[in-house]
Order: C-alpha cells, then structure tokens, then sequence
C-alpha cells in the first residue's frame, strides 16, 4: 500500500468486503480484496457472462465482476473508485 495513505488500513479495506455500491450504473457487492490494492466487485443483477474453458469454449455462466485498483499512481484514491463512491466508506 503507498506510503501516501498510510491512513488508511487493510483492515479498514477488509472492512468493507459485503457492502453495496453503485459503478457504472449497476449495483454491486464487494466481494474480495486483492493483494490489499485492489477491490473484486460483483455485479447483483441478473447479468452474467460466459466462462471459456482453457480451450475458449464457453460452457457455463459467472456473475459479472470488476476489479478496482484502490490507489493511482501517485498514492491516491484511484478515480475508479471514487466513481464507484467507495470514497465516503474509507475512513476520513
């Protein structure tokens, strides 16, 4: 995590895991925190996409997800997540 927002915790990012956002105009639930600096979002609608097997083909069906980077290049929040509103659920 960069050093900019040492404020900011993994337990405070851990602590957001299961609460509801809305990105691009869906909502969705974080469902998982990758390596402390990026967030997995998966779409609650009905929306799905086809999952292709190591051979390309597609067999089943998988929610839609998104992954967030938490901080830009510079240590701040990244715009994404700022889009998403998850700016108001970090700690001040």
């Amino acid at each position: 995590m960069p050093a900019k927002n040492s404020i900011i915790t993994t337990d405070d990012l851990l602590a957001l895991i299961g609460r509801q956002v809305v990105y691009q105009q869906q909502s969705c639930e974080i469902v998982e925190l990758l390596d402390g600096c990026e967030f997995v979002l998966q779409v609650l609608d009905d929306e799905s996409n086809i999952q292709a097997t190591q051979y390309g083909e597609g067999h089943r069906t998988v929610p839609v997800t998104y992954v967030l980077p938490i901080f830009d290049g510079e240590g701040e929040l990244h715009a994404d997540l700022l889009a998403a509103g998850l700016q108001a659920l970090l700690p001040q």
